[in-house]
């Protein structure tokens, strides 16, 4: 089964947020929705851990892979200006585009553009500089990217590699607040070249990756949830995600029964079972609009 669902109790910290936010930034049917929902597990993403707590949440790196799979092609248009970088001077968008920038070259790198990656690759490693990350950023990574940047199935384990290095520095050094907007801009980023990408060719596999996308959404939005009050940038960022939930509402899940397999020598049941999600036209649009308004206020 290509998913399963881990119920965990609700976090201490997402209570103690909910109780301390303003009622008029968010709205009481997300935040009642907020309270009941379940952290889901992929097989497909990467496991982030956050308190006590596991969340699940797919890497940028995972979701460029399934973008290539449609056989769709490189699109330079759809990634963030590498002149962008010289605006961000705060470190709220340094952290958050740091995470834009790293699923941008992602994208680059499954489509082997290797000049594009040497350049991108040279304003994250800025990037990291400002933000003190020079440890998870050495001379011998540098190196290693050099080597292979022509060999994408090397680069590709070298950025993820670096992308985990990030998050768990961040971790080590109690600088959550920052891998937080790492792992934002990440995701925001690579939702938004999947509903462009999907808007262009509706390819059923982009459209149903984005179906299922309200879990990973609302794990996000938990992890964020606790740099809400009192930090005005976090709390634009979260009620505009906590906005997005409401369109998958109307995003349709047909469950199509199918008998378990029983392997009784390994005493396992095989669940075989299918859930497809239904993204509605107008649904589609709506989520692609708002994830790309989402996105231009993170990069501009």
């Amino acid at each position: 089964m290509r998913k399963a669902i881990l119920q965990v109790p609700l976090l201490a910290f997402t209570t103690l947020f909910l109780a301390s936010c303003n009622s008029s930034a968010l709205k009481s049917d997300a935040v009642n929705r907020l309270n009941d929902i379940s952290i889901e597990t992929d097989t497909s993403a990467q496991t982030i851990k956050f308190g006590n707590t596991l969340f699940s949440l797919p890497s940028p790196y995972h979701l460029t892979m399934m973008i290539k799979k449609t056989g769709a092609k490189f699109n330079e248009g759809l990634l963030n200006k590498i002149e962008n970088n010289q605006n961000y001077t705060r470190t709220y968008k340094k952290c958050v585009n740091l995470g834009v920038y790293g699923a941008d070259l992602a994208y680059m790198n499954l489509y082997e553009q290797s000049p594009l990656i040497i350049n991108l690759f040279s304003v994250i490693k800025n990037i990291a500089n400002d933000l003190d990350l020079t440890s998870a950023f050495s001379s011998s990574l540098i190196d290693r990217v050099e080597k292979n940047v022509d060999n994408a199935d090397s680069l590709l384990h070298i950025m993820s590699s670096t992308y985990r290095d990030v998050d768990m520095f961040l971790k080590e050094s109690q600088r959550q607040r920052d891998g937080a907007l790492v792992l934002a801009g990440g995701w925001i980023e690579a939702m938004y070249i999947m509903t462009q990408l999907a808007q262009y060719n509706h390819d059923d596999m982009l459209v149903q990756r984005i179906g299922e996308s309200r879990q990973p959404l609302e794990n996000l939005i938990k992890i964020l949830s606790p740099y809400y009050p009192g930090d005005d940038e976090i709390g634009a960022l979260v009620d505009s995600l906590i906005d997005l939930t409401n369109d998958f509402d109307g995003v349709e899940q047909n469950y199509t029964y199918v008998v378990p397999e029983i392997d009784i020598d390994k005493k396992m049941t095989i669940i075989k079972s299918v859930t497809k999600s239904v993204v509605p036209e107008p649904v589609l649009k709506s989520i692609t609009e708002k994830v790309g308004t989402i996105r231009m206020q993170i990069i501009s």
